[in-house]
């Protein structure tokens, strides 16, 4: 991993600094701030075959790419920023578009373009950014020059899954095998070119990916929020825009159930509380409701069932070991 950061430099040299890392590490970039004293500011770069993910942090300022810079230094890539904090005016194709936490753009660097990070609420913004060549995604698109400058919403299945699959290839490993990674890139670039408009055929071809990063996402979702004693199948599938129905089949190909997965998620949740020598002050009731069991009975069964033995009987053999 390749890093940069303004810290290193005395307060006076930090913007300087940061102006050549936007450079150095993406293309050529002029960023404009109105407040240069000191600039806090940090890259992190992860290269994947010929496509770089970068986690950047910085402060309130433009972006620009003009045509001096388009001229100084020719590029052929796309940018597909995720925004995880402040928010960013985007400016490309003579479209304008706000985007949010959560939510994320494609830019190209063969064409002009502005962003504008100057959030009234939060000055300091940090976005995913994943650079890759052109051509991995122009044959994926319906109409290329209509996906820049677009936010794609958070609010809706395919967004929420193309941006959570873009977080996982930032946290995955530089030392993964090649194969791997292109297998991974190639998930990538049929997910953003899906969100984004793809063509019929890339949109046909996508949907065993689709369904394979929705589950996926589901099950990271019922894992944050299984303590919620409210979790259904009707808010699952309400909150990724999809119906009922569509969830309970991507759980049934998965050969475990919508309703077994969060039971199995909450007994190992438990589980894991009544084993831990540093909770044995908590009841067994008490965990179960923390873990999201509002029927105490219920629970009592399942986690007969799952482990073989009652609750109590199980925190009674941890404690003998």
């Amino acid at each position: 991993m390749r890093t940069w950061s303004t810290l290193e430099h005395a307060a006076r040299e930090q913007y300087p600094f940061w102006r050549e890392v936007l450079c150095e590490a993406f293309t050529a970039l002029d960023p404009v701030a109105t407040s240069v004293e000191t600039f806090a500011s940090e890259v992190a770069i992860k290269d994947f075959v010929d496509v770089t993910v970068s986690d950047v942090a910085s402060q309130e300022q433009t972006v620009v790419r003009g045509q001096a810079e388009i001229r100084r230094a020719p590029s052929d890539f796309f940018f597909a920023n995720l925004q995880l904090k402040g928010t960013c005016r985007v400016i490309q194709d003579g479209r304008e578009t706000l985007v949010r936490p959560g939510e994320f753009y494609l830019v190209d660097t063969t064409r002009v373009y502005d962003l504008v990070f100057k959030d009234t609420h939060c000055k300091d913004w940090r976005i995913l950014c994943i650079r890759f060549p052109r051509r991995h995604l122009l044959s994926r698109l319906a109409t290329p020059t209509e996906c820049t400058a677009r936010a794609i919403r958070n609010d809706n299945g395919i967004g929420t899954v193309t941006g959570n699959f873009m977080q996982s290839v930032l946290q995955s490993s530089e030392s993964m095998p090649h194969v791997a990674k292109q297998t991974m890139l190639d998930a990538l670039f049929d997910l953003i070119a899906v969100a984004a408009g793809a063509t019929p055929d890339v949109q046909a071809c996508s949907r065993a990916t689709l369904r394979h990063e929705m589950y996926n996402t589901i099950v990271r979702y019922l894992k944050a929020n299984a303590s919620d004693p409210e979790l259904s199948l009707g808010r699952v599938a309400a909150r990724f825009r999809v119906s009922p129905r569509y969830v309970q089949k991507l759980f049934e190909s998965s050969e475990r159930p919508f309703s077994k997965t969060i039971a199995e998620i909450r007994l190992t949740r438990c589980a894991h509380e009544i084993s831990d020598p540093g909770l044995h002050h908590r009841s067994i009731s008490e965990i179960a409701q923390r873990a999201g069991f509002s029927d105490l009975s219920h629970f009592s069964r399942a986690f007969k069932a799952q482990f073989g033995v009652s609750a109590r009987e199980f925190r009674r053999s941890v404690r003998k070991a």
